[in-house]
């Protein structure tokens, strides 16, 4: 908590805290789309080559 009360008095700092949390929340949609491609192409592989593993 003290890194925001010194970013307020440090323009720098609390420029580089306000784009790190922008990128975040971007960086949380590409990791949604990414798991949900992941988990469908789990799926379509187990459904093709599942039977052949045993």
């Amino acid at each position: 908590l003290r890194v925001f009360k010194l970013a307020k008095s440090w323009p720098t700092l609390n420029l580089l805290i306000s784009i790190m949390g922008r990128t975040m929340g971007a960086l949380g949609n590409l990791t949604f789309v990414l798991c949900i491609i992941i988990f469908i192409f789990a799926v379509m592989g187990m459904q093709l080559f599942g039977k052949n593993y045993i």
